[in-house]
């Protein structure tokens, strides 16, 4: 209980200083700077087709890409082909609580959407640091806390986007493998199987769940120590990932025709495909050094690429403090989300914002802040680059 309250009072306090640092951020966005004209009006523009109403930009500011087909799917379910491709989990709770708000299009679930990406990410956090505090010291899990926090691409634990919950169910998950109790498996396996109906790098969850059960059980030292059903209770209970995928296929195959439809959506709609993952790095580079200097796929595939490398290879530096699942977790992350780039010029699009589900990654910044000139860096680079990556995001401009 001790511990929990200690969980409560450090995640509510980065919590509440990264709301009002966010919060700001967005008003000086939207008072003092002007709109992307490309991209400006797109909640002006879903509110005058359905009511005719100008709304203040300011309420509307985060209502942008995924949010907007999320807020979409909510309202009308997937009658746009197109919007197979999103996992159904999170238009689902959108749209309860949309309708909670009175079930208005598009502001109901708009608002729904960024109540729930922040009341997901408040728990995340509370489950993160205990995670941390148990597998290595206080310490660590509060700065781990502060580093996730105000990491650049935070701004997306605050829009109506997955990265909440899906944070928050890996975590979950991990918390329960860690104590391995009888039921634990059972639930691990539930929070796996709604976070494979949000991602469907959910499925990636397979990979603590087996490692844990083979140290529970299959080790040397624990080989003896339990009965065949005690084995098989710990082990069937996986099956609910794979599950999670059948259950959102045999929909699809029952409203659409096709049960593999959303992987036709995601090459055909929003151009992301399978490829080799040293391939698209390789082209990305090239875009990067044959376009102009300061041109838009220079300048987006140098910070997808810098924000790419930048996670790997402290993974790669830092695996060994981590225990393996951890370890091996982060890198089914890295290795499943860079294998399926785009077609368009931004070859890596959204890969930053990807890899901030690879947790362990944040674990290793973490420790390696126990030295003063890290936390330094860290400390005055992040939140600098989270405020410009908001503003930029209220603005109309891709970011992740």
């Amino acid at each position: 209980m001790q511990s929990l309250k200690t969980a409560l009072k450090e995640a509510a306090w980065v919590f509440i200083v990264s709301r009002v640092v966010i919060l700001f951020v967005t008003y000086i966005a939207i008072a003092l700077l002007p709109q992307f004209a490309t991209y400006q009006g797109h909640a002006v523009h879903f509110l005058a087709c359905t009511q005719g109403i100008r709304p203040n930009p300011c309420y509307f500011a985060w209502f942008h890409w995924d949010a907007i087909a999320y807020a979409r799917i909510a309202h009308q379910g997937y009658a746009a082909t197109s919007d197979v491709a999103f996992f159904p989990l999170w238009p689902f709770l959108v749209g309860i609580v949309g309708l909670l708000f009175g079930g208005v299009y598009p502001i109901s679930y708009y608002l729904a959407g960024l109540l729930l990406s922040n009341l997901f990410f408040f728990i995340a956090l509370v489950l993160f640091y205990c995670l941390i505090a148990e597998d290595f010291e206080q310490s660590v899990a509060r700065r781990a806390l502060f580093y996730l926090s105000f990491y650049p691409y935070a701004l997306f634990f605050f829009a109506g986007y997955t990265e909440s919950i899906f944070l928050l169910l890996c975590l979950g998950v991990f918390l329960l493998l860690r104590r391995g109790k009888a039921l634990d498996w059972w639930l691990a396996g539930a929070l796996s199987f709604l976070a494979t109906l949000t991602r469907s790098t959910g499925v990636l969850l397979a990979i603590p769940f087996l490692v844990l059960y083979i140290q529970h059980y299959w080790l040397p030292s624990t080989r003896g120590q339990s009965s065949f059903w005690q084995k098989a209770n710990a082990l069937i209970p996986i099956m609910l990932i794979p599950a999670a995928l059948l259950v959102y296929m045999a929909y699809l195959w029952q409203t659409k025709g096709n049960p593999l439809i959303f992987q036709v959506a995601e090459a055909k709609y929003w151009t992301r495909h399978f490829a080799f993952i040293g391939s698209s790095l390789l082209t990305a580079m090239s875009t990067i050094l044959h376009s102009s200097r300061f041109s838009v796929p220079a300048i987006l595939n140098l910070l997808d690429l810098l924000f790419i490398a930048i996670p790997v290879i402290a993974l790669a530096l830092g695996w060994r403090r981590l225990p393996l699942h951890y370890s091996l977790f982060a890198l089914g992350i890295v290795l499943f989300s860079l294998s399926f780039p785009t077609t368009q010029f931004n070859l890596l699009e959204s890969q930053p914002r990807y890899l901030m589900a690879a947790f362990p990654i944040i674990v290793v910044f973490a420790l390696w802040g126990k030295r003063a000139r890290f936390d330094q860096l860290y400390t005055g680079f992040a939140p600098a680059l989270l405020a410009l990556f908001s503003i930029l995001f209220i603005l109309h401009f891709w970011v992740a």
